[in-house]
């Protein structure tokens, strides 16, 4: 029974992902994801932001470098533009949402 164990947790890998705001530019929740399924670098995620206390675009980091980038891109206010088109996003899907339940 070990070794199917084993065997089973080799097939399925995971590595925990850290998702970054940008709205506010703290981490978010992290995600296990499958080794052997892997987005783009800096992968983008519409996830709910614990601080901000609200859904916005999250940037997917895999690395320490690319935690790194993140935080020196989000300083020099790299993604200014996206957050806000990501917000109007949101704002028109969640006001959609509302009108299928009135």
């Amino acid at each position: 029974n070990k070794k199917r164990i084993d065997s089973l947790m080799r097939k399925g890998q995971r590595s925990e992902h850290s998702f970054y705001c940008l709205n506010c530019g703290k981490a978010g929740i992290p995600l296990a994801r499958r080794d052997s399924f892997k987005r783009e670098r800096m992968h983008r995620k519409k996830l709910y932001c614990p601080w901000c206390k609200m859904t916005v675009n999250h940037i997917e980091c895999r690395s320490e470098e690319d935690i790194y980038n993140f935080k020196q891109d989000f300083e020099n206010g790299v993604y200014k533009a996206e957050l806000q088109e990501s917000l109007e996003f949101i704002q028109k899907e969640e006001s959609s949402c509302l009108k299928c339940y009135t």
